[in-house]
């Protein structure tokens, strides 16, 4: 790694804002390079005892000088986007949740990228036969890809019927469940609470790789050099796109198929908004990454 890197890359108007755009109003994770008690990286998710935020440009900036000690080497956001995240309850209120992102997070065993893209082709596709075409992006991030909803291509009716969190678990598994199995490759569809994913233009924690973003039109013409820190091919708004009710009817056959999250488990019943399962995660989580 670049020990130089981050300061040098951070600085960059473009990823500054790619950055602080992406974060808005998501829990937010720092992962460092300085290694922890535990023997691994620290990441930080906390900011005098509140959930990490970014808002701002500026504040990316001020993060970096801040926990310069730790020396901060990536950016990461939660897949759900709250109405208020000023104390640690907040995370716990699924109503404070207006909206999920579904992922799926595509990770390279053998080092075979030309691999990662052609199951990325196969999610886009699976995904188009669903009605979901303009809401969907692609992101790089140092070994593997994501492919990604715009979550607000789910209309405010879809989301009072079933919660967005709902709508991002049981969307991930229904077309996970329908992948066809490709030595070396993994296929991670976990969305639950705690859950962070790269921001787009952030470094990878590791490799001196930036994440960026492309539409699925572009995954014929992607190669590994677009990842490249000093020559890197990012498309902005491939992340920002959306049709509005596009997901619409997916979130209802996804769900009815596959039904809601609570604590990682299949529930019959529709859960109350708050339950005991995610309080005692959320606690033990708190336990694990508070600095």
């Amino acid at each position: 790694m670049n020990p130089w890197l981050p300061l040098e890359h951070y600085g960059k108007p473009e990823v500054k804002r790619e950055i602080a755009d992406y974060c808005k109003n998501k829990w937010v994770a720092i992962h460092c390079e300085e290694i922890g008690e535990n023997g691994t990286r620290l990441m930080i998710r906390y900011d005098k005892n509140k959930p990490l935020t970014i808002s701002s440009e500026s504040e990316v900036i001020e993060l970096i000088n801040r926990y310069k000690k730790y020396r901060p080497r990536a950016f990461y956001a939660t897949v759900h986007t709250y109405s208020r995240l000023r104390v640690r309850e907040d995370l716990l209120d699924r109503s404070n949740i207006l909206y999920s992102s579904p992922v799926w997070d595509i990770d390279s065993r053998d080092g075979d990228w030309k691999k990662v893209i052609r199951k990325a082709q196969e999610i886009v596709s699976l995904l188009d036969k669903f009605g979901v075409a303009k809401s969907v992006f692609v992101k790089w991030s140092g070994r593997g890809a994501h492919v990604q909803i715009n979550p607000f291509c789910f209309s405010t009716e879809i989301r009072r019927t079933i919660e967005p969190i709902d709508i991002a678990y049981s969307a991930t598994s229904f077309i996970t469940n329908r992948l066809e199995t490709l030595n070396g490759l993994i296929v991670e569809s976990r969305i639950d609470i705690q859950r962070v994913f790269t921001s787009p233009l952030s470094l990878h924690r590791t490799l001196d790789r930036v994440a960026v973003c492309f539409p699925p039109e572009k995954l014929d013409e992607f190669e590994i050099s677009w990842t490249d820190p000093k020559s890197y091919v990012h498309f902005p708004d491939s992340w920002r796109r959306f049709s509005e009710g596009e997901g619409d009817d997916f979130a209802e056959k996804a769900f009815a198929s596959t039904g809601p999250y609570v604590a990682g488990r299949y529930r019959r019943k529709k859960h109350k908004p708050l339950d005991t399962e995610i309080l005692k995660m959320i606690e033990k989580l708190d336990e694990e990454l508070s600095h």
